[in-house]
């Protein structure tokens, strides 16, 4: 396929409610994050849910129902991923529909989200990350008294950045959890928050149902279990919010099939000020990981210890000129293994969270991953006139340890002669409210230039420079 053939394809994509988001209090219509859980680089992204925040309902009905309806069609030529044809496109669907019932210091909770793949019979295209059809994604109840909000059953976590646990905007389908959750609220706007959970293996895996986009009930079990805690503590100085966590997962063979038995335990912290006309803003976020590995999923394989870490900085700066405009510049560290300490293991594991606000489109593409990375960047974010944003992106990108694999999928040297530079990430994205905060249009387009580990790896594709596109249409009622 040639991309010239799609070009109007970049003229489209959209977001609808029938009310303003704001004035809603239902999980669909929740604002974007607050200054103290977003990423400076995610302020221009879509509306996101936080399921455990607690909301103020500023409706008479205690009763709200939304919905959304999101339709992307993406298109990628040069193939950068081992073992998978040159050319991909996919068409994904994601209808999600919520309810929230409040009533005094209860809060009823349940969405039904379907995210369905279309055009993805080729090898490798069809994953769990586009098809996971017909789903109860959220179900659960909370209680309120003073600062404290307990809450059980199905539900979403945002922590912190979302770089370690969070909901996904751009990824079809939507990480899910079952357990228990405490808020607590302190009167400084302290906020702690304490999880026991089992996520989500979403359902089907095999190839051919997720063809059929074959309709199946996510399992949980506690042959996988997340837990952990995040504290917040916004205005620490000049602005500036501190935040700490610490994460734990838990992973065993059983229902899941053979796993490498992750024992992983990950604490971090971070400091952030939001963006504002006129000021600097940064980022700064930082975590360890340690715990246990097997080498493969073999039941014999070799136990290994882990130590492994990322780091995360970025300084911003919002001039009080016309269109709000934002300039950046970002740097990204997430180690990786090295083959030659068979006892040790070093590829940091991002656990739950994605990555689209700062790393690149994901889908088809998403060639950086906060694994084996080494990447710094410029970014530059516009409003050029109202219901319009531009967003532009350029990521070098290099991998942490020449002998570990680029990303999550991408090739590898073992004997680290390659190099560790693989290329320039080019990215701009186009978007439009044709009505205020109710229907969105976007497109974008983005360009992964090989470098010397992509061209010389032993599994390097030999397809060139990958060019990738996508357009969306979003409506949420």
């Amino acid at each position: 396929m040639n991309l010239r053939a799609f070009a109007p394809l970049l003229a489209i994509g959209v977001a609808v409610t029938t009310a303003p988001a704001f004035a809603q209090s239902g999980p669909l219509a929740t604002p974007p994050l607050s200054g103290e859980n977003r990423s400076p680089a995610a302020d221009r992204e879509s509306p996101l849910l936080d399921s455990g925040l607690r909301r103020k309902a500023d409706m008479d009905d205690p009763l709200t129902i939304t919905g959304s309806l999101r339709v992307r069609y993406e298109l990628l030529e040069g193939q950068f991923r081992p073992g998978l044809p040159p050319r991909d496109d996919a068409l994904t669907i994601q209808t999600a529909i919520a309810a929230d019932y409040r009533s005094g210091p209860w809060h009823l909770a349940a969405e039904l989200i379907d995210a369905r793949a279309y055009l993805v019979d080729a090898p490798g295209a069809a994953s769990t990350s586009e098809v996971n059809a017909l789903e109860l994604s959220r179900a659960s109840i909370s209680y309120a008294t003073g600062p404290v909000e307990l809450t059980a059953g199905r539900f979403h976590l945002n922590l912190g950045s979302r770089r370690l646990a969070g909901r996904n905007a751009f990824r079809n389908s939507i990480n899910s959890f079952t357990g228990l959750r405490l808020d607590w609220r302190g009167g400084s706007g302290d906020h702690l928050v304490v999880f026991q959970t089992l996520p989500h293996t979403r359902l089907p895996s095999d190839r051919e149902d997720l063809i059929d986009n074959r309709v199946r009930v996510d399992r949980e079990s506690f042959d996988l279990v997340f837990w952990g805690a995040h504290y917040s503590r916004p205005d620490l100085f000049q602005g500036i919010t501190l935040q700490a966590n610490a994460f734990g997962l838990n992973e065993r063979d059983g229902d899941n099939g053979a796993t490498r038995n992750r024992h992983l335990f990950t604490w971090g912290a971070r400091l952030h000020r939001a963006r504002a006309q006129g000021r600097w803003d940064l980022d700064l976020e930082g975590a360890v990981q340690t715990g246990t590995v097997r080498a493969s999923t073999a039941a014999n394989a070799r136990r290994q210890d882990v130590r492994a870490y990322f780091a995360h900085a970025e300084l911003g700066y919002s001039p009080a000129w016309p269109g709000k405009p934002r300039i950046s510049a970002l740097f990204d560290l997430a180690s990786g293994d090295d083959p030659r300490s068979p006892e040790r293991f070093g590829r940091f594991d991002t656990l739950f969270g994605p990555r689209r606000f700062e790393l690149g489109p994901s889908g088809i593409f998403g060639p950086l991953a906060r694994t084996n990375l080494l990447s710094a960047g410029l970014r530059l974010d516009v409003a050029p006139a109202p219901r319009w944003d531009v967003m532009t992106l350029w990521r070098p990108a290099w991998v942490h340890n020449r002998r570990d694999r680029f990303g999550n999928t991408g090739p590898a040297d073992p004997q680290g002669r390659s190099g560790r530079f693989a290329g320039h990430m080019l990215e701009v994205r186009l978007g439009h409210w044709l009505v205020d905060r109710t229907l969105r249009l976007e497109a974008g387009a983005a360009v992964l230039t090989t470098g010397r580990l992509l061209e010389a790896a032993p599994n390097a594709t030999g397809f060139g420079d990958t060019r990738y596109a996508y357009g969306q249409v979003q409506w949420n009622f």
